[in-house]
């Protein structure tokens, strides 16, 4: 699971090149990537923690709420994942 993990992270920082062309004011594309690369590592590194699983459910969420180059790569791992499990 780590791994797909990584692999999607890893395609989707790789992929990225744009956001919607509307700018609503919201947060960028790009920082929405930043902060849901960074909920993954907290969540690889303690995946015992609920705090950081939903941490990272509402940041792959909003990452794809704003439909971002690379979004739908992240709905069958939203599907997947359960933070009421921990």
């Amino acid at each position: 699971m780590k791994q797909l993990i990584l692999s999607i992270a890893a395609v989707a920082v790789f992929s990225f090149t744009s956001c919607s062309s509307d700018d609503d004011g919201g947060t960028s594309c790009e920082q929405l990537l930043i902060n849901l690369n960074a909920a993954a590592e907290a969540w690889i590194q303690n995946p015992e923690s609920q705090s950081h699983c939903n941490d990272y459910r509402a940041s792959i969420e909003a990452f794809m709420g704003r439909e971002c180059t690379g979004s739908d790569a992240y709905a069958s791992l939203l599907a997947e994942l359960s933070c009421s499990d921990l």
